[in-house]
């Protein structure tokens, strides 16, 4: 889907960027990104419509909705399409909330044209959940968020778990692992035990960016040396790839593109050019960043690698990991509708 100039400079303009290569501090060109973008982590909520347990206790720029028309304004000039990831609802709301995203996604009307749906891979009745929604081809995989404090470390890996994880698999779905940095042993675990699932690791394994700081404004979450060696060996695994989102929210009191570069830069060079994928984490980023400013200062941090492998980070990886075919010949919606 090219850009025509006027597309381009709107869109330039949109990232922070100028038509004209800014120089960094550390004398390196900007570049801007490839002319498709996949968002590979879109949340969308509302709390009058599903139960959101977590909600009353996240911070206040949170506890509102957020809808795909917010979605469009906040990433307006964007050559984006998104894949929406569950917002954690009550057990009780699974079903409704894999129900509406898939009319959203069936609709065309919005920018979210797939879904990651909140599930339970543990339960008995995982697999009969399952299909009740694969049908039609919106639903591309499923998480449970693992790092909540009532899920305890090493649950991914009890047997009923890794059951439901290879039952995915067989499905040709994919499994989000959200887990503290600290535990990606597990991770790395899980992925031996069901290599024939592709697992897909968010937020950099919530690398903490203050970690790589010499006067870090808080503790960060893990050593420095720990979280790079455990992504290491996480990213040996074939079947595990990488999402490149959620670092800003390490840093909410301010950052440089500088402070980030050190967990993205890692994560890049550990799973190679073909196992990374972009994420907003929004509405969730604005905790440390606009999506604007959080495209511009990824760009600018892979602008010296190849145009190539800049395209497959953005969107080329998104489309094959997740199985896009239709989304390569979709235009673009004029205007998002509330879901």
């Amino acid at each position: 889907m090219p850009l025509d100039r006027t597309r381009r400079r709107t869109f330039l303009k949109a990232v922070g960027l100028s038509a004209t290569p800014l120089l960094l501090p550390v004398g390196r060109a900007t570049a801007a990104p490839a002319e498709e973008i996949i968002d590979t982590h879109q949340h969308l909520w509302d709390p009058s419509r599903l139960e959101l347990p977590w909600l009353e206790s996240a911070p206040e720029l949170l506890r509102r909705s957020y809808l795909a028309k917010d979605y469009a304004a906040a990433s307006e000039g964007l050559p984006i399409r998104a894949i929406y990831m569950e917002v954690d609802v009550a057990d009780s709301a699974l079903d409704a909330e894999a129900t509406e995203i898939r009319r959203l996604c069936a609709a065309g009307t919005t920018q979210t044209c797939a879904a990651i749906m909140g599930g339970r891979p543990d339960s008995d009745t995982f697999e009969k959940y399952l299909e009740r929604h694969v049908e039609g081809g919106a639903i591309k995989g499923v998480r449970r968020v693992l790092h909540v404090p009532a899920t305890p470390r090493g649950f991914c890996l009890e047997q009923a778990f890794q059951r439901g994880i290879r039952t995915l698999g067989t499905m040709g779905l994919t499994f989000d692992l959200c887990m503290r940095p600290t535990e990606l042993e597990d991770a790395e675990k899980l992925a031996a035990a069901c290599p024939e699932t592709r697992l897909i690791l968010d937020h950099c394994g919530n690398g903490d960016a203050k970690a790589f700081m010499r006067a870090p404004p808080a503790k960060p979450a893990h050593a420095a040396a720990d979280w790079q060696r455990a992504i290491e060996r996480l990213a040996k695994k074939p079947n595990v790839s990488c999402k490149i989102s959620g670092v800003v929210e390490s840093l909410p009191g301010g950052w440089t593109t500088e402070d980030l570069a050190p967990v993205v830069n890692h994560c890049l060079d550990a799973f190679g050019p073909d196992r990374v994928v972009f994420g907003s984490n929004w509405p969730v980023c604005l905790i440390g960043s606009s999506l604007h400013r959080w495209v511009a200062a990824l760009a600018d941090i892979v602008a010296g690698r190849p145009a190539a492998d800049r395209a497959k980070l953005w969107a080329s990886n998104a489309r094959r990991i997740y199985r896009l075919t239709e989304v390569a010949s979709r235009k673009l919606p004029a205007a998002a509708a509330t879901p």
